[in-house]
């Protein structure tokens, strides 16, 4: 039987849960009103992210802690991507994330009765492509030029020049 009452969950108010807050609410103002890519860029890695060069973020994208997010040269960061990485997320160089998709690093212990968490960090390295709508789950690493076909749910890792497609994982040829 489940009693989350027992769930020992950040209950803290210090000042890094206010500047938490106050960066997120000044993160939405950004991101509804801020044009430019590069201006997002700018603001990601004011917030702490470790961005690289020549990265393009696109409107609506969401970010749990910034702190935890490693993108690195020539990415593309589609539109109302949503990154919820309680743990660190690391993305090499020349990795495209499309639209919609969800970089989810958290998660909780379902054997767990008050449902503990159960975090684990993501990498997604060079090359890979993670199609529309996609959700990347904890403790996953996307391999090198692999992709992830739009609307599949990684549940587990995906080796170098793969395809995840109809939840079945394929080698791909390298891209030329």
């Amino acid at each position: 039987m489940r009693n989350l009452s027992r769930f020992k969950g950040s209950r803290r108010f210090d000042i890094s849960f206010f500047i938490f807050a106050a960066s997120h609410i000044l993160f939405r103002l950004i991101n509804r009103f801020v044009f430019s890519s590069k201006m997002r860029v700018r603001f990601f890695r004011l917030l702490g992210a470790k961005i690289g060069k020549g990265v393009t973020i696109r409107p609506s994208v969401k970010v749990h802690n910034f702190r935890n997010l490693a993108i690195g040269d020539n990415c593309w960061i589609g539109e109302e991507v949503w990154f919820i990485n309680h743990e660190k997320v690391k993305i090499g160089s020349n990795v495209c994330i499309s639209q919609r998709s969800i970089i989810c690093s958290g998660g909780h212990d379902y054997r767990s009765a008050s449902l503990e968490y159960a975090h684990k960090p993501i990498e997604i390295k060079d090359g890979a492509w993670v199609c529309l709508d996609a959700k990347v789950l904890p403790g996953v690493t996307i391999g090198e030029c692999s992709v992830v076909s739009a609307g599949e749910i990684v549940r587990k890792s995906v080796p170098d020049y793969s395809m995840l497609i109809a939840g079945e994982i394929r080698p791909i040829d390298p891209p030329k």
